[in-house]
C-alpha cells in the first residue's frame, strides 16, 4: 500500500471517529458532562408598551367615564375613552414620542409622552381643575336690582348671595346638579349639567319678581 493510500485511509478513519463523537450531542443535546440541554427557543420581538393614564381632580378622585383621549404621532393614531375610574389604557404601543390630547372645560389640552424600552408599562397621572359655578339673582325690575342674603343650595353645596346678588360654588366636579332656593314661600329649582367640555366659570342669572308682587 502506498503512502498516499495510507494517509487517505487514516484521514477517513479520523473523520468517522469525529462524527461518531458528535452525533450523540447533535441528536440528544448532551454536553461533554452528559447533561441534557433543551434546544434554544427563538426569541420573539418585544411586545409593544402599555400606556396607562389616570385623570383625577385635585382631591385625587377620578374624573369618571367618557373623556375622549387621543394618542398620536406622525405614523399612528389611537382614540379611546376613560373608564369609571377616570383611567384610559393604550396597549401595544411601539417605542417613540407621542402626544396625548383631550378637551377639558372647552380648552384643548396636550401632553407629550416618551415610551422607551426601559419598561413595558408606562403610567401617568394628570390632575384636572374643578369648575366654578357663579349664580346671580336680580329683582325683575327696570333697572334690575341685586337680591342679597338669598340662601341657595346645589347638591350639597350651600351659600348666600352677597350685595351683588351673587353666590359662588367652588370645587365643582362634572355631573348633573339641581340648584334650589325659596322665593315667594315656594321652593324654586333649576337644573345644571356640567360636562367635560363645559367652560368655567359657569355663570347663571335669574330674574325674580319683587316681594310686593307676592301679595297681589
Amino acid at each position: 500500500m502506498s503512502k498516499k493510500k495510507t494517509f487517505a485511509s487514516a484521514a477517513f478513519l479520523l473523520i468517522l471517529t469525529i462524527l461518531a463523537l458528535l452525533i450523540p450531542f447533535l441528536i440528544n443535546n448532551v454536553d461533554a458532562c452528559g447533561r441534557r440541554h433543551h434546544p434554544h427557543k427563538p426569541r420573539h420581538p418585544p411586545l409593544g408598551k402599555t400606556l396607562i393614564k389616570h385623570f383625577v381632580y385635585p382631591d385625587g378622585s377620578g374624573i369618571g367615564p367618557c373623556l375622549e383621549v387621543t394618542l398620536w404621532n406622525d405614523e399612528q393614531l389611537y382614540t379611546a375613552h376613560t373608564d369609571e375610574t377616570g383611567t384610559i389604557t393604550f396597549a401595544g404601543i411601539p417605542d417613540g414620542t407621542y402626544t396625548l390630547s383631550w378637551s377639558w372645560q372647552g380648552v384643548e389640552m396636550r401632553e407629550s409622552v416618551e415610551l422607551r424600552c426601559t419598561q413595558l408599562v408606562w403610567e401617568f397621572t394628570n390632575e384636572l381643575p374643578y369648575w366654578t359655578v357663579v349664580k346671580t339673582f336680580y329683582y325683575n325690575t327696570e333697572p334690575p336690582v341685586p337680591i342679597s342674603h338669598l340662601k341657595v343650595t346645589m347638591n350639597g353645596y350651600s351659600g348666600e348671595t352677597d350685595v351683588t346678588g351673587t353666590v359662588v360654588f367652588s370645587n365643582v366636579k362634572a355631573g348633573s346638579y339641581t340648584i334650589e332656593w325659596i322665593w315667594g314661600g315656594e321652593t324654586q329649582t333649576e337644573g345644571l349639567e356640567i360636562g367635560f367640555a363645559t367652560p368655567t366659570p359657569v355663570e347663571l342669572t335669574n330674574y325674580l319678581p319683587p316681594k310686593s308682587w307676592w301679595r297681589q
